[in-house]
């Protein structure tokens, strides 16, 4: 089974979250903060950060807290994806806390707080992964 490192690397060279400009900030014990420039290649026609890229955030912190708390480092595969936008993403950027609320055999629960530079909740999402293979 590859190694949570493994899996780290092969996310910083996916070239959708290359493109996105992704930071992941730190991680470790079923958390994870991931960052988000709020710019040309991640913003809507306001010049917000684009609901679409919140939610991949929300996908993208949410994995990384599941996997960095599962025993095994298995990220799983998203199930389940529910995301509430609260206020707009301004610029330079945003940061996705998330917490992984519980990983069993067969299923992963995280949650992803979405905070501006105000540090005031942007959105926040829950996801659920199957665990399981």
């Amino acid at each position: 089974m590859p190694s949570l490192d493994d899996f780290l690397a092969r996310h910083r060279e996916n070239p959708l979250y290359r493109f996105s400009g992704f930071r992941l900030l730190s991680y470790g014990g079923g958390r994870a903060e991931v960052e988000c420039p709020v710019g040309p290649s991640t913003a809507n026609v306001n010049g917000d950060l684009h609901g679409g890229i919140l939610a991949l955030l929300v996908d993208e912190a949410g994995t990384v807290a599941l996997a960095s708390g599962d025993r095994d480092g298995r990220p799983g595969v998203t199930t389940d994806l529910n995301v509430t936008y609260l206020s707009p993403g301004k610029p330079p950027a945003v940061r996705a806390v998330a917490v992984a609320l519980r990983i069993g055999k067969t299923l992963g629960y995280v949650q992803v707080d979405v905070l501006g530079p105000d540090e005031k909740l942007v959105a926040q999402g829950r996801m659920t992964k199957f665990m399981g293979r």
